[in-house]
């Protein structure tokens, strides 16, 4: 048996009887070769990645209500209406700007139609 034959023979699992390497020249040329092969069964083990994990929260819509305003109402009307004091209302028109629509007689003090004369 051919020396590259056995070690591919060995490199495959195969046990290869030390008596058979001989070569052409040898006494034991022409001699049966025993081939011992272990069979070691291969075990598959497949890789499976695992199912992917995606998490959508979604936050349901924040619905805001508000009370319908009355278009004929001014702004010193609407502050009146939902409760703000004169304080409030002072400070708002200031910050407002001033402007002359919420001061009717043009005296300094704003709502007095809805909050009373405040000079």
């Amino acid at each position: 048996m051919n020396r590259t034959v056995a070690a591919l023979l060995v490199s495959a699992g195969a046990a290869v009887s030390v008596a058979g390497l001989g070569g052409c020249g040898t006494p034991t040329a022409g001699t049966p070769v025993t081939v011992v092969r272990e069979i070691v069964p291969q075990t598959t083990t497949a890789v499976v990645a695992p199912p992917p994990t995606s998490v959508v929260f979604v936050e349901p819509p924040v619905t805001v209500t508000r009370a319908p305003v009355a278009p004929s109402l001014t702004p010193c009307q609407r502050l009146f209406a939902d409760g703000y004091s004169f304080t409030y209302a002072f400070t708002s028109w200031v910050n407002a700007g001033r402007p002359l629509s919420w001061d009717a007689d043009r005296d300094g003090y704003p709502c007095e139609q809805s909050y009373g004369n405040r000079n």
